[in-house]
């Protein structure tokens, strides 16, 4: 998995793939903690789409890791780690926009790293 996400545009295309069910499932009620406390005390249950909202939640952050240790950004999983706290945590997902800031931070810094990296390979310093 690390050698396919070492690829830019796999990376891209696998966070994208991923980054949109956190924007379509909230519709459906997948991170409303009123919806899921009123169905738990009925009995039925927490709404399945929040596990579905958490998992991918969860992969953008492993692609994130993966991708970050491979470009020598290893920081770089805090940015999806925070768009989840953002994302699931019932006062602060009322704030608009800000875990799509971060996605798009990631998806930026997550993409010109792989110049920088070969930059960097390309045009070691001299020695002194």
């Amino acid at each position: 998995m690390k050698k396919v996400l070492s690829s830019t545009p796999a990376f891209v295309i696998l966070f994208v793939l991923f980054m949109v069910p956190t924007y379509v499932l909230p519709w459906l009620g997948s991170n409303s903690s009123l919806s899921n406390a009123a169905s738990v005390a009925n009995g039925t249950g927490v709404n399945p789409l929040f596990y579905v909202h958490a998992a991918a939640l969860a992969i953008l952050i492993a692609l994130t890791w993966i991708r970050g240790s491979s470009i020598g950004k290893s920081w770089l999983v805090v940015l999806p780690v925070v768009a989840t706290i953002f994302d699931m945590m019932p006062v602060l997902n009322l704030i608009p926009f800000v875990p799509t800031i971060l996605y798009i931070i990631t998806l930026i810094l997550g993409a010109i790293g792989d110049r920088a990296t070969a930059q960097a390979v390309d045009s070691p310093e001299a020695p002194e």
